[in-house]
């Protein structure tokens, strides 16, 4: 598919074997006075963040940190994320990035497992600290990089109580500065990042300096730079909102990508829409990489029409598939142009995303990154390659993949073969090189003897304006030894609630063939989400199960008491 590869990026890139903290490290020696965080409206320099970086290594080589140990962060998107991040990598050691959001047993098992000596903690999320963590625990202030006036708010707002011994993050950025630790980048991991569980257990996917390295220079050569851009930049260099988690693949490729060319980060901690908007138009952001629930509620805010959002050059959606809909509406909106992209912590975490330039096409998350190489294949046997444009796994290969599963060699083993990436996302691939994602392969629904893909009954049901957010799962029937199609719908603002049900399964008759449509569709008030946005199927299944269960339960009951 050469012949489709979008004009001015490169086919292949000669990937540099170096330690992941050299972005950080070379954009402060190339741009030492450049802001390169903006946080709350303060600005910190590219060299205050090395700087302190460096002292951070020596800190943390003073508390036995030492080359392959695991460091746990617990942190918003802060300057000290930023920091904390270089740091551990400077010290030879292991982040693991884990996800506030979280109920604490979970994260309580994620630092176990991965055997972290220290965890980096915000104040601000002391009571997400799992009880009983054996290792050293460090605070960080959210308010320490914030301006003056805000830090003495934020004393009277909030006054966290750190655990017994623990260790003040500010502490650990002064005195002697240590220089960093050499790293051999293919072998050497850089970070231990979750999945987000909603096929089951989240897995520690461990990603090494070459592959996140190689994945964020991937996403810069596609975009022909942060630089490109159709308008002005009101700075002279790209100003990158960064509303989207650093604990996320996603976050963590934006973060190394904008370091990597001396953007100025624009943080946002807490990702409302209202914040974003505020951040946008204050600091003239030019590039806005958002998941599908960031777009909805920038596009749903009251005031929209209130806020200057013409800086903005280009806008961005991953994390989860976004309508057409949403990306046009944008667009409109902004001025700007809206692309989307295809990925898995697994893989770095981006493969695919939309040229810049050429065919637009809001159909598909794009087509495959310099070095990354795909095949589709069979979902039987899972040997055939499969024709252009037919159904079936998608697999890559690439510099970006994921070294495996942490502490799981038999997991690894099952998704892991010569290289290639068994992702379990079932997907069509045009001559063009276009991908356009069908479903899951665990989600698939067999009734009737046909297979239904959920995506094709979600995007129907989307279609209709009275719709926000739809699931469609596989409900068992025992009774009939059957499994039904079971929608559920969470309707717009403004939406008529009466007959919400039977207007849409009308619509689902007329677009879709009679053993697509839904057997039943609930409109219910609200949907579980992971905090990227998707809609959490696992959730969502565990509870048509236990309906399921009370059903068969009532049954029994009422003809037991019939019998008897």
């Amino acid at each position: 598919m050469a012949r489709h590869f979008p004009p001015g990026v490169p086919r292949s890139i000669e990937y540099p074997e170096m330690p992941l903290y050299s972005f950080l490290e070379n954009s402060a020696r190339k741009f030492p006075g450049r802001v390169g965080a903006l946080y709350l409206g303060n600005g910190v320099t590219y060299s205050a963040l090395w700087k302190r970086t460096l002292h951070l290594v020596e800190h943390l080589r003073r508390l036995g940190v030492e080359k392959g140990n695991r460091v746990g962060l617990l942190l918003a998107n802060t300057p000290q994320f930023i920091v904390v991040f270089n740091g551990v990598l400077a010290a030879g050691g292991v982040v693991v990035a884990v996800n506030p959001l979280n109920p604490v047993e979970e994260i309580g098992r994620e630092l176990a497992e991965t055997e972290c000596k220290i965890l980096i903690i915000l104040d601000r999320l002391l009571g997400k600290l799992p009880q009983g963590f054996a290792g050293k625990v460090v605070v960080a202030d959210a308010a320490e990089y914030a301006p003056a006036g805000l830090r003495l708010l934020s004393g009277f707002a909030y006054r966290g109580t750190a655990p017994e011994g623990a260790l003040k993050f500010n502490d650990l950025t002064k005195g002697k500065a240590a220089q960093p630790l050499a790293v051999d980048a293919r072998e050497d991991l850089a970070a231990i990042l979750y999945t987000s569980g909603t096929t089951g257990q989240p897995k520690g996917v461990m990603l090494t300096h070459y592959a996140l390295t190689a994945n964020a220079l991937q996403s810069y050569y596609w975009l022909r730079g942060w630089g490109y851009s159709a308008k002005p930049q009101p700075a002279g260099w790209p100003l990158i909102l960064c509303a989207v988690p650093f604990f996320h693949s996603y976050g963590l490729n934006i973060m190394n990508e904008a370091l990597s060319f001396g953007c100025t980060l624009v943080l946002i901690p807490d990702p409302r829409a209202e914040a974003i908007l505020d951040a946008v138009q204050r600091h003239r952001v030019t590039h806005m990489p958002l998941i599908p629930r960031f777009v909805s509620d920038i596009l749903a805010h009251p005031k929209l029409g209130d806020y200057d959002l013409s800086s903005v050059t280009t806008a961005s959606s991953g994390g989860a598939a976004i309508s057409p809909e949403l990306m046009k509406r944008f667009e409109a909106m902004s001025g700007a142009k809206f692309y989307q992209g295809y990925g898995l912590t697994e893989a770095g975490p981006a493969t695919h995303a939309t040229p810049i330039e050429g065919e637009r096409n809001y159909f598909s998350p794009g087509k495959a990154y310099p070095d990354t190489e795909i095949k589709v294949i069979d979902t039987q046997i899972g040997e055939i390659d499969v024709p252009s444009g037919k159904e079936g796994e998608l697999l890559v290969r690439g510099p970006q993949i994921m070294k495996g599963y942490w502490k799981s060699p038999e997991e690894t083993a099952r998704v892991l073969a010569d290289g290639w990436l068994h992702t379990g996302d079932i997907v069509r691939v045009d001559d063009a090189g276009w991908l356009y994602v069908v479903g899951r392969k665990r989600d698939r629904i067999v009734t009737n003897g046909h297979t239904v893909w959920p995506t094709e009954v979600e995007d129907v049901l989307l279609s209709s304006p009275d719709v926000e957010m739809a699931v469609t799962v596989g409900a068992p029937d025992p009774l009939r030894c059957n499994t039904d199609i079971h929608a559920l719908v969470v309707l717009r603002k403004g939406a008529v609630r009466e007959g919400a049900e039977a207007r849409l399964v009308e619509l689902c008759r007329e677009r879709l063939q009679p053993y697509q449509v839904p057997g039943r569709i609930d409109v219910v008030p609200s949907l579980p989400l992971t905090n990227m946005g998707k809609v959490d199927r696992v959730a969502v299944e565990a509870e048509i199960e236990r309906r399921v269960q009370k059903a068969m339960d009532d049954y029994a009951r009422e003809h037991g008491a019939q019998k008897s």
